[in-house]
């Protein structure tokens, strides 16, 4: 059985960082919790695709990549909440934190991962604390 290449696992890390925002949007409406439905995806993408990539430097590049495909993807489909509020000023307070915050997110969870695999499970519970202080500090502190 042939196996996928790098360039496949970069494209579908590419489209999975584009579209989960997406997918996750209706069942964080429904069910809240974004922070902890968030991490999952992206910890889901950094077990199943990320680490197939051959070299740390790979991964660690490609979850960089993923973080900000992700966090942009987000921003742009909030894009209807900007225009609901009239100030597309919170567009560009948005892209400028929670872009890095998604891609530290990712991070932190790759990192782990790297030290053993078993280890992602903290680097997922490291990453949700930081979404969820990020939501209640930084988002708290944009609606002022």
């Amino acid at each position: 059985m042939p196996s996928f290449s790098n360039i496949t696992y970069g494209i579908l890390i590419a489209v999975a960082g584009l579209i989960l925002p997406a997918l996750l949007i209706p069942l964080v409406k429904f069910a809240g919790y974004s922070e902890i439905f968030e991490e999952i995806a992206k910890a889901l993408v950094i077990l199943f695709l990320i680490f197939k990539l051959p070299t740390h430097k790979a991964q660690i590049l490609a979850a960089g990549a993923f973080g900000f495909l992700f966090g942009l993807s987000e921003n742009i489909f909030y894009l209807t909440n900007v225009f609901a509020l009239g100030d597309f000023n919170i567009f560009w307070q948005r892209f400028l934190l929670t872009v890095p915050m998604h891609i530290i997110t990712v991070l932190v969870m790759v990192f782990a991962g790297l030290a053993r695999k078993y280890l992602l499970i903290l680097g997922l519970v490291g990453a949700v604390v930081l979404h969820i202080l990020f939501n209640g500090i930084i988002i708290d502190f944009l609606m002022r």
